[in-house]
C-alpha cells in the first residue's frame, strides 16, 4: 500500500526499494528494481500517469524498470547531468539532463550531492517543506539504529564515502519538515536540525563532555 507523505506527494515500497510519484506534476520519481514492475505499474494506476520520469542516480533499485516505464508511458525523462548513466536503456526517449538548482516540475527544485554515486540528485520541495532524498540520505533504522534519525548510506554501496557524508553541508542551505528517504524510515521531526547535528557532531560532543566536567 502506497504512503501520502504530505498533499499530493506518494510514496511506495517496490521491494528493498521505494518510489515517489507527485500527482500535480504526474512526476514519477525512480522506477524501483526491475523484479517489482507489476508493483509499480499498480502504484502509478492509482494515481494517473507518468508525464515525467526522474532518474535519481544509476543503481539497480531506482533504474530498473526505466525501458519499461519508456515503454508504457512515454514520459519526458530527467537525469542528473553528472551521473554516468551510459548503459541504462532510455530506448528513444528524449532524454534531458538537469543540474543542481534546475526545475523538473513547478516547485520542484534539483539538488545534487555526489558521494554515494558520482552525481546523485535529491528534490526539494521548497512550498511543501520537503526533501526527497532519493539515496543521499538513508533512515537510521536500515542500520539497525532507532528511527527518527538520518545517516548517509553505506559503504559497500558508496562510490566515494567521504564526499556522501562531506556534501551534505549542501542540505543545510535547504527549509524542509519531512524528509523522504529510499530505504528506512522518513523523517518528519526536525530533520534538518537532527542532520546539521550530525555534521557538527565535534562541537556538540565537545559541548556535551565540558558540561559534564563542569
Amino acid at each position: 500500500m502506497s504512503t501520502e507523505v504530505v498533499p499530493d506527494v506518494h510514496q511506495q515500497r517496490l521491494a528493498h526499494s521505494k518510489v515517489v510519484y507527485l500527482t500535480e506534476a504526474n512526476l514519477l520519481v525512480d522506477t524501483g528494481p526491475e523484479s517489482a514492475w507489476d508493483g509499480l505499474t499498480e502504484f502509478v494506476a492509482e494515481r494517473g500517469d507518468v508525464d515525467r520520469l526522474f532518474v535519481s542516480h544509476n543503481h539497480g533499485d531506482h533504474v530498473g524498470n526505466v525501458e519499461r516505464v519508456i515503454e508504457t508511458y512515454d514520459p519526458e525523462v530527467l537525469v542528473p547531468e553528472n551521473e554516468p548513466l551510459d548503459d541504462v536503456d532510455f530506448g528513444g526517449a528524449t532524454v534531458t539532463e538537469v543540474g543542481d538548482g534546475d526545475e523538473v516540475a513547478p516547485g520542484v527544485t534539483v539538488v545534487e550531492v555526489p558521494g554515494h554515486t558520482q552525481g546523485i540528485c535529491g528534490l526539494h520541495l521548497p512550498e511543501k517543506a520537503l526533501l526527497l532524498c532519493t539515496d543521499i540520505l538513508d533512515g537510521s533504522d536500515r542500520r539497525g539504529l532507532p528511527a527518527g534519525f538520518l545517516l548517509p548510506p553505506p559503504t559497500m554501496y558508496t562510490w566515494d564515502s567521504g564526499q556522501a557524508e562531506t556534501n551534505l553541508e549542501t542540505l543545510l542551505s535547504l527549509s524542509f519538515d519531512t524528509a523522504v528517504v529510499t530505504h528506512g524510515s522518513n523523517v518528519d521531526e526536525e530533520p534538518r536540525g537532527k542532520l546539521e547535528a550530525y555534521l557538527d557532531f565535534p562541537n556538540h560532543y565537545r559541548k556535551d563532555l565540558l558540561a559534564e566536567l563542569s
